[in-house]
């Protein structure tokens, strides 16, 4: 049962005749091709990810590097006869945004940018109608001036000045009853409405905020000196504004309460979650809250399933890598293993996965913890720790099911381990991941597990390890010399030029946007399986590994490095050479 606690959000409604006509996929397409912008074979690749992944266009060609955020914008300028403008922190007044209510800027997908004197000016995707201006002038009380706009930045600006948010808190062990006894009860630390008011507003416009900047997590830490906001973008933890001293501990309450939490406990860590609906963007927040010297400190994961990329071709895997990890994918028995740290994409590579798989029709069923995306066309289980539902147990459980595929959210311990071993023995394909510094180093890992070696060696088909590096910002991306430093990592094929980003609007001044994603990819053979029986020593498999194909993550990211997709400090920073 799950319990409305807040404000509705407006449906984020943009028919299609509100919408730029030359910035429909095929018109924009064929603008840009007649201007000899990008080429016929560019074009029937973009369109094809457009197709599959609903991105809108313009932001595939720019992702794929085929054009520019600004030469789309100068393109379609000059086709229309409207000015234009890139929509960011920089050219925004968020004044301008209480000009127009919310249901009448996103019915019309129009963003106020700035209000001279008794004009608005819009930022749109192309024209509108008569009727459409209309009512934004009379919504508005003002003149309108329609200014041109991508099509993806006016929805992140919709989405991040426009806080109004739904929560929907998720349905948690105990009774509901239980958690609005809880709420209702006990004695929260707000001393009057106003400052109750206020947190429910600074949650909203928090989550809010780290949507529309593209943020992963939303760190809220008391510290001596008041309650500092951190979001992490990219990988990387980016520092924002601070809470008013007064407000915090209400914030946590009021996130507590959303999240299912014992609002009245503050001595030990909780752990919770719940949904919220940003404009047409449905979120899962996972929450955990610490106690610190000066407060609970508080996070917040935002699982956006728009945002998860379900195509293996759009993680960054190298066309060799791809080709072989698909073919393992359509094996009808074995362990494919997926390994990295936290936060290297692993969730994501094994959704992508089996998204493909599920498309041949097969069971395939999941045990995760938590379920954090949901695939249609495949039954998936979350774990229950109190309830003595665990992996090994639900996997045990799976087998019951008559399946053809089994995914294992982590092989954490030895019983999972070995009921994920007996699977693949008696005609699965098991899909799981773990937790090591490489493919090789997750062998040694599962022996020191207490796994036999000749039944690991007969089981596991293949391992493939991760990381993901930012990307240089298309926007201010620009060729430097390369440092002495190249010659030492690329060897004698070390390039003279490589390239960084300069920083700009765009990318907040740090030169990277997004992320991509470089794979180092062991398959097993009869060298690799005769080195595991004989318990061989890591570098002696390392060795084998190498001579059948295998790149190391360092040399994968060198690759992205020279192809200017990322910057060599990055490839030392998130890679590691072994000897």
């Amino acid at each position: 049962m799950a319990v409305s606690l807040t404000r509705a959000v407006f449906p984020a409604s943009r028919p299609n005749d509100a919408r730029l006509g030359p910035n429909k996929p095929e018109r924009l397409g064929q603008i840009l091709l007649q201007h000899s912008l990008i080429t016929s074979a560019q074009l029937t690749k973009a369109l094809d990810r457009h197709r599959r992944t609903r991105t809108p266009l313009g932001q595939v060609l720019v992702d794929m590097g085929f054009v520019t955020p600004d030469l789309i914008l100068e393109t379609l300028s000059a086709q229309v006869g409207f000015p234009s403008t890139r929509v960011n922190a920089y050219t925004v007044d968020p004044r301008a945004a209480s000009v127009l209510p919310e249901k009448v800027a996103r019915q019309h997908f129009a963003f106020p940018l700035i209000k001279v004197g008794n004009t608005l000016m819009l930022a749109v995707s192309g024209p509108k109608d008569f009727k459409a201006l209309d009512d934004l002038r009379f919504a508005a009380g003002c003149r309108i001036q329609l200014i041109l706009a991508l099509e993806e930045e006016i929805e992140a600006a919709l989405d991040r000045y426009y806080g109004e948010v739904t929560w929907m808190p998720q349905e948690t062990s105990s009774p509901v009853d239980a958690v609005v006894l809880e709420a209702a009860t006990v004695q929260v630390p707000v001393t009057n409405e106003e400052v109750e008011r206020s947190a429910i507003h600074i949650v909203e416009s928090l989550i809010a905020r780290a949507v529309g900047d593209g943020a992963s997590d939303i760190h809220i830490e008391p510290m001596a000196s008041g309650t500092r906001v951190r979001f992490r973008v990219d990988g990387a933890i980016t520092q924002m504004a601070g809470l008013p001293g007064d407000s915090a501990p209400a914030v946590t309450s009021r996130i507590k309460v959303l999240a299912g939490m014992d609002i009245a406990e503050h001595r030990q860590p909780q752990d919770g979650r719940f949904s919220a609906t940003i404009g047409n963007r449905h979120l899962d927040l996972r929450t955990s809250t610490y106690p610190g010297m000066y407060g609970e400190k508080v996070v917040l994961r935002l699982l956006d399933q728009s945002a998860l990329r379900l195509q293996l071709d759009s993680l960054g895997l190298h066309a060799d890598i791809l080709g072989q990890f698909r073919e393992v994918t359509h094996h009808n028995e074995g362990i494919i293993l997926i390994t990295g740290p936290t936060g290297s994409g692993k969730t994501s590579t094994l959704y992508a996965a089996l998204s493909e798989i599920v498309e041949t029709g097969k069971n395939i069923m999941t045990v995760e913890d938590p379920v954090e995306y949901s695939i249609p066309g495949i039954t998936q289980g979350q774990t229950n720790n109190r309830a003595g539902f665990t992996f090994a147990k639900g996997l045990r459980a799976i087998l019951r099911q008559d399946p053809d595929v089994i995914m294992v959210g982590e092989i954490r311990d030895s019983e999972t381990l070995e009921t994920a071993i007996e699977a693949s023995l008696t005609g699965h394909l098991v899909l799981s991941t773990a937790h090591t510094n490489s493919a090789i180093s997750t062998i040694t890992r599962f022996q020191e597990m207490g796994t036999e070696a000749y039944v690991l060696a007969s089981s596991v088909i293949s391992i493939l390890s991760q990381r993901l590096v930012r990307r240089i910002c298309a926007t201010c991306k620009k060729a430097v010399a390369a440092p002495p430093g190249a010659q030492e990592l690329f060897g004698d094929a070390a390039p003279t030029v490589l390239y960084r980003g300069a920083g700009c609007k765009d990318c907040r001044g740090t030169g990277f946007r997004g992320r991509t994603g470089i794979y180092e990819m062991v398959r097993m053979n009869d060298e690799l399986r005769q080195l595991i029986i004989e318990h061989a020593p890591e570098i002696k498999m390392l060795e084998a590994a190498r001579r059948s194909g295998m790149r190391s993550l360092r040399e994968e990211c060198l690759v992205k490095v020279a192809a200017g997709d990322t910057t060599i400090e990055e490839a030392v920073r998130i890679t590691h050479e072994r000897s």
